[in-house]
């Protein structure tokens, strides 16, 4: 399992790779650089805003559905057609929901909530390609899911960039580049659930439909088995998305320091993508493993390794590099008030990273409700931080309100994986672990100190410096890479 993980998170990493930072950098950004400022402000805040209610729109069938399909196959098309037909209603109350609450509590008005359905409508046509992608992923073919995975950001490089460089630059507004985005999930939707039908012949039709009173107890069993997942989704999401909405409507001018933490959160939101990678695929392999009962300690400590290992390095070289990054990012609004919100804010990639792994372990197993407990705390913490920090300190405030937050929950759920499973690393092996981030902050410092080299070559110099160290520490082990060399293979 270990080989299949490494080929497979390889792969999707460097499918990846290849499309979402074109999106992130050349579309995403050059609409913040090209709105008024304090348009894309709003825009990041009611994306934000959109998260809050997730639990309708997904309730956890997703993470349920993956598991379950993972372990149990053949039960595929009973469950399709009436998970289905549960998350269609659900994403109906979801928006209504949503809109009610943004008018009702939020008090935004006629001139937010256009923009807000629009966001909403995207956000469920996402949630609908994650669950017809969990099903491709939970019957195995991990690398059909791999090359699915990308293809949202590789339509919305064609649908942006026709809005960005093919129509007159009055035609750009918030609205429209989610307009945009609707196109291209659009058109990943249908590929996907194509490609789905291709591998299993699926009914349409719900049991319970036809029969009611039947079909009625399954319906309650359903909804009772992914309410677990449904409170994880709504607890991970307060807590990681509350911060904008937060700065946005506690200071006056909201929306411009909105726009500051949405710069630096941008490069936070690219890293998090290898997070994300992991998560997804280690979710139907813990399942599977855990079904047939085999020993989980080897996955869970190289894939936590690798993690480790690239999320430092990544942070560190952004955090040593922020100032220039802001200013190739963003020329006419850099300042120091952006790239040191940057710079706290991209740690956070650390723990959240950590948290993808045990988290993704923890759901596996369906040790839910323990995490949620934790999740709550978390939310409580979060909400204490920013009422406290926001006021005086403001986006950077709001930073370091979300790093407190998630090094306390990647705790949280490491320390639970370890009571739970039993994991004991070795002394020396905890020892490497601890000692790369120091190795790391230390050589990076002097690379960035040697005068005469660009900073792109000193952030080149830091990846590799902290790249060497990795393999030094056996962090990296390249036996083991070496060993698929010659057998390279991906799992259809």
């Amino acid at each position: 399992m270990q080989r299949e993980f490494l080929l497979n998170i390889f792969f999707l990493v460097l499918i990846n790779l290849l499309i979402k930072p074109f999106f992130i950098f050349g579309i995403d950004l050059t609409v913040q650089n090209r709105l008024p400022v304090g348009d894309y402000g709003l825009y990041f805040t009611l994306l934000n805003f959109t998260y809050l209610f997730q639990i309708l729109n997904d309730f956890g069938i997703q993470n349920f559905n993956n598991r379950h399909v993972s372990q149990y196959p053949h039960l595929l098309p009973k469950y399709f057609p009436n998970l289905l037909a549960i998350k269609l209603f659900l994403s109906g109350i979801y928006v209504a929901l949503s809109l009610v609450a943004a008018w009702a509590l939020a008090g935004y008005g006629w001139r937010e909530l256009p923009l807000l359905l629009i966001l909403l409508g995207n956000q469920v046509l996402a949630q609908g390609i994650l669950f017809f992608r969990s099903n491709i992923s939970g019957l195995g073919h991990y690398r059909l899911d791999s090359l699915l995975s990308s293809l949202d950001k590789l339509l919305m490089l064609v649908t942006c960039s026709v809005l960005l460089w093919g129509l007159p630059g009055r035609a750009l507004t918030a609205e429209s580049f989610a307009l945009a985005q609707t196109v291209a999930l659009l058109g990943t939707a249908a590929v996907v659930l194509s490609v789905l039908r291709a591998k299993v012949s699926l009914p349409w039709r719900p049991n319970w439909l036809s029969n009611w009173r039947a079909g009625r107890p399954a319906l309650v069993a359903l909804f009772r088995k992914s309410f677990p997942y449904a409170l994880v989704i709504l607890l991970m999401t307060a807590y990681t998305r509350l911060d904008a909405v937060l700065l946005e409507r506690l200071l006056p001018d909201g929306k411009l320091h909105a726009d500051v933490y949405a710069g630096a959160y941008r490069l936070l939101d690219a890293t998090n993508m290898l997070g994300y990678l992991f998560a997804t695929l280690l979710l139907p392999m813990f399942a599977r493993m855990l079904r047939k009962g085999e020993a989980l300690s080897p996955l869970v400590s190289v894939s936590f390794k690798l993690i480790w290992a690239g999320s430092l390095a990544l942070a560190a070289a952004v955090f040593f590099a922020r100032a220039d990054l802001v200013q190739l990012m963003m020329p006419e609004r850099a300042s120091a008030y952006r790239w040191d919100t940057l710079g706290i804010l991209i740690w956070t990639f650390v723990p959240v990273s950590a948290t993808y792994i045990f988290s993704t372990l923890l759901t596996a197993d369906e040790r839910l409700m323990q995490m949620n407990r934790f999740f709550v705390a978390g939310i409580l913490l979060d909400v204490a931080l920013n009422l406290v920090l926001i006021p005086r300190y403001q986006a950077i405030g709001s930073a370091w309100a979300t790093l407190g937050t998630q090094v306390f929950i990647a705790l949280s759920v490491m320390v639970l994986c370890v009571r739970h499973f039993g994991f004991r690393p070795s002394v020396l092996g905890l020892a490497r672990l601890l000692a790369y981030p120091a190795l790391v902050l230390a050589t990076n410092a002097w690379v960035y100190q040697q005068a005469g080299a660009s900073w792109p070559v000193k952030m080149g110099g830091m990846l590799l410096v902290s790249l060497l160290l990795a393999i030094g520490l056996r962090l990296l082990d390249i036996r083991q890479w070496r060993a698929l060399l010659p057998r390279a293979g991906l799992s259809s």
